[in-house]
């Protein structure tokens, strides 16, 4: 079994506060409702809103970070609250794991579960690793059902038994929640016949009643029509947990339409609970219960750090590609003595962007991944060292294990292959040899190149962090865009550790004054109340948060131009 890190043993337990304090809330709201339709009295809406309740309970309590925001509520198409949260986890973080985790912590040993993820990429990977019996997250699940895990797709059979008996885990990917523009989506609606089991004999009028009466929002084939046996109408008898995965990708931050079709359509499915995990939670959305910053994560050795940048202005891509490949040779130099000294095996990786991969598009112009190739050869590195991963080339798909001590790859070439769901602690070097000007591949590719192997430091320097090469761009700009990227990721509270080229990590050794040598020192800490016990108090998680800005008047700025403003 997979050690918890520090934050996430917290997170989790986060959460099973949380849940314990929603049964609680729910069995009061049950109570209070059917006191009052005894006395013949109206709920309000408040009494029925235990997710609510529960969430001012924990909050009371300092279980809720300041960070959070106010508490945002739902509905599903029933009228029912549904119990909602986030758990904010940076990239590299180990969201999938915080998942499994969650899941198991709800103690429910069958019924339905959607894991829903917002890419192809990422679809594939959660796969992999959940469909591995060897894998930790798969033996978390296994072992919170007692062995009874059934993993499904899309357009697997399963039955009403099966739900009953299992705990049954749907992979599905909902990139867009528009009915007309996603087919995917589509699929979920028709009448298929294939869930007979979930729904009563067609010429059985009264038990079709009863079904309505229990589940009055099922669809059907028209006004008064039957119900449609769907797989749509049998998620939501179901109630299924719902896990969504990357939530930020599915919510999107600016397209406020967008992001309500999706809220509804998750809303459609009348889940029991929604776990979100998310790098940069949407405030608006989400309800935010674990807030994991970049320190966390440093702390716990899982991400390299500092950050190295080094920018050419006026040197053509081809000497940033040769800076890229000297500091990977003193990598692999220290990852040698490693394996001899220690026996422990790194194998330090280069990602190259580039502004072409296609067969037919090298012009001689826009900077080719076979530009590269063949630039990589003049320096000397082997064929078998360098893949190209694109849209239409997969080199990388021929080796079942990038960590293996026998797969030689040591340059990864790609121009958008890799932005996300891609996942190798070996790779240490991005270089970027397209236009840098386009801020976006900076960020979203940093972290690729973040996480720390076998989360855990080597104690060489070099190998402890990471490095960025970048072609046609200042200094100054690229690290402001590496700060960036790192936001984007979720990693907050670490831009002191991205440093441009000539700058270097400062140590300040203070001697003791006489009067105090030889004597024990104990330095306080001001924490921070979290649940039962408190955290190291920081400026910009709990302070900054906690201040109403609303209330806080602008400075008068003087225009010399046109006098106070």
């Amino acid at each position: 079994m997979l050690p918890l890190k520090e934050y996430q043993e917290q997170a989790l337990e986060a959460f099973t506060q949380w849940a314990q304090a929603l049964e609680g809330a729910r069995a009061d709201s049950e109570q209070a409702v059917m006191a009052l339709a005894k006395a013949g009295l109206e709920t309000a809406e408040e009494q029925r809103n235990f997710p609510q309740a529960a969430w001012r309970r924990r909050q009371q309590e300092g279980g809720i970070p300041p960070s959070a925001g106010p508490y945002v509520s739902r509905t599903d198409e029933a009228g029912r609250p549904i119990p909602h949260i986030c758990l904010k986890v940076p990239t590299g973080g180990g969201k999938t794991l915080l998942a499994a985790g969650a899941l198991a912590r709800l103690g429910r040993q069958t019924g339905l579960t959607l894991w829903i993820v917002p890419s192809k990429a990422i679809y594939a990977q959660t796969k992999k690793a959940l469909w591995d019996r060897t894998h930790p997250y798969r033996i978390m699940l296994e072992q919170a059902s007692g062995g009874r895990v059934k993993l499904l797709e899309k357009d697997d059979p399963f039955t009403a038994d099966d739900v009953a008996h299992y705990s049954c885990i749907m992979l599905l990917m909902l990139p867009s929640a528009n009915r007309e523009k996603n087919k995917d989506f589509l699929k979920l609606f028709r009448d298929t016949g294939s869930y007979s089991s979930f729904f009563p004999d067609s010429d059985i009028v009264i038990g079709t009643e009863q079904l309505l009466q229990q589940y009055p929002d099922l669809e059907r084939t028209g006004e008064g029509g039957q119900v449609k046996e769907s797989l749509f109408n049998v998620l939501k008898m179901m109630r299924p947990v719902v896990v969504l995965d990357e939530a930020h990708k599915a919510y999107g931050k600016k397209q406020k339409k967008a992001n309500e079709e999706f809220v509804r359509a998750v809303n459609r499915l009348d889940p029991a609970v929604v776990i979100e995990l998310s790098a940069t939670p949407n405030k608006g959305i989400s309800n935010l219960l674990v807030d994991i910053d970049g320190p966390a994560l440093h702390r716990e050795e899982m991400i390299k750090l500092p950050v190295q940048v080094a920018a050419t202005r006026n040197l053509d891509w081809q000497s940033t590609l040769q800076q890229a490949h000297a500091e990977l040779e003193l990598l692999e130099e220290d990852a040698r003595e490693l394996l001899e000294n220690e026996g422990r095996y790194i194998r330090p990786i280069a990602v190259v962007r580039v502004e072409r991969t296609g067969a037919k598009q090298q012009d001689g112009e826009r900077i080719h991944s076979e530009d590269v190739r063949a630039a990589l050869h003049n320096l000397g590195v082997p064929a078998e060292q360098i893949a190209v991963q694109s849209a239409e080339q997969h080199d990388l798909d021929q080796f079942e294990d990038l960590l293996d001590e026998l797969t030689p790859v040591r340059w990864i070439i790609t121009k958008a292959a890799l932005m996300e769901g891609w996942d190798c602690p070996f790779a240490s070097i991005l270089v970027m040899l397209d236009n840098t000007q386009a801020q976006r591949a900076i960020t979203q590719l940093v972290g690729r190149v973040m996480r720390q192997p076998h989360a855990r430091r080597t104690g060489r320097a070099r190998l402890d962090q990471c490095y960025v090469f970048c072609s046609n761009l200042e200094v100054g700009a690229a690290v402001a865009n590496v700060k960036q990227g790192l936001e984007q990721e979720g990693l907050t509270g670490l831009s002191g550790l991205v440093l441009g080229e000539g700058e270097e990590l400062k140590t300040l050794k203070v001697e003791r004054r006489a009067q105090f040598k030889g004597r024990e020192i104990f330095l306080p800490l001001v924490s921070h109340r979290s649940g039962s016990g408190g955290e190291e108090l920081s400026y910009s998680r709990h302070l900054l948060p906690a201040v109403n800005w609303s209330l806080i008047e602008a400075p008068v700025v003087y225009d010399p131009q046109h006098g106070d403003a």
